[in-house]
């Protein structure tokens, strides 16, 4: 690693053989998380205040739903960059 790249937050969590890092792996991997996703890249937590109570927040669900899988094809594939293009329109809010 380059001595001047920034360590990510992620890595200060998931890094290392020590009792912490084993903890947040675990929880990690019981919710479906493989292995592979803390060899160094970021791990990403996507949070929206979608509830059954607030219709008018409705569309957050999908609309985080569609982040996480386009984070994790991105991911996937070697990319480093999960942004949606520029200027597309989800339920006529601007991304």
């Amino acid at each position: 690693m380059d001595k001047h790249r920034r360590r990510l937050r992620s890595q200060a969590w998931f890094d290392g053989a020590g009792k912490n890092a084993f903890m947040y792996r675990s929880w990690m991997k019981n919710q479906g998380f493989p292995q592979d996703a803390f060899d160094g890249r970021p791990v990403i937590g996507i949070c929206n205040t979608w509830s059954e109570l607030t219709p008018c927040n409705a569309h957050l669900r999908e609309l985080a739903e569609r982040v996480r899988r386009r984070h994790q094809a991105v991911c996937r594939h070697g990319g480093a960059d999960a942004s949606p293009r520029a200027g597309r329109r989800v339920r006529g809010h601007r991304r």
